[in-house]
């Protein structure tokens, strides 16, 4: 929750953001929601890849939740677990950290870098936020919490 609040300067730029980018082990001028990602749980001990890009959180071992339900045999969303957006393409292009309980109303709490205020969902953001999402709109839902472990990803 301490990034809530980092703002760019730039694209994908400024101190704080830069910082993200370098501790999660991407390029200054990354788009970082996954940089983010990284950074959240690996700051909570949970020791993930460094992925770059969105997909690379919700392989078939990880996804509990996907097109508007919970995947047979899974447990529910949680705190910490990854939220997938499409906004129409082909794959997940987006990840927020959910850091609200799933419950059993429409939307849940997600902390995201690299989007925007407001409710906005938006391809490139201006900073860190915590929104209310709606779940119709979350593609997937990655468990790293129980099963940070993948079989592809840079794992120093």
């Amino acid at each position: 929750m301490s990034l809530e609040g980092i703002r760019e300067l730039g694209r994908n730029a400024g101190a704080a953001v830069e910082h993200i980018i370098n501790y999660a082990g991407g390029k200054v001028g990354d788009a970082y929601c996954s940089w983010t990602a990284v950074y959240i749980l690996r700051k909570a001990g949970i020791m993930v890849p460094r992925f770059g890009k969105a997909k690379s959180w919700f392989d078939p071992a990880h996804v509990v939740w996907r097109a508007g339900q919970q995947v047979a045999g899974r447990p529910p969303p949680q705190l910490g677990d990854l939220l997938g957006y499409t906004w129409g393409y082909p794959h997940i292009c987006h990840v927020e950290t959910q850091v609200g309980p799933w419950g059993t109303g429409p939307s849940v709490r997600a902390l995201g870098g690299n989007t925007g205020g407001g409710g906005a969902l938006k391809r490139e953001g201006e900073g860190v936020y915590q929104n209310w999402r709606l779940k119709r709109l979350v593609a997937a839902v990655a468990n790293v919490v129980d099963n940070p472990h993948y079989t592809h990803g840079d794992l120093p």
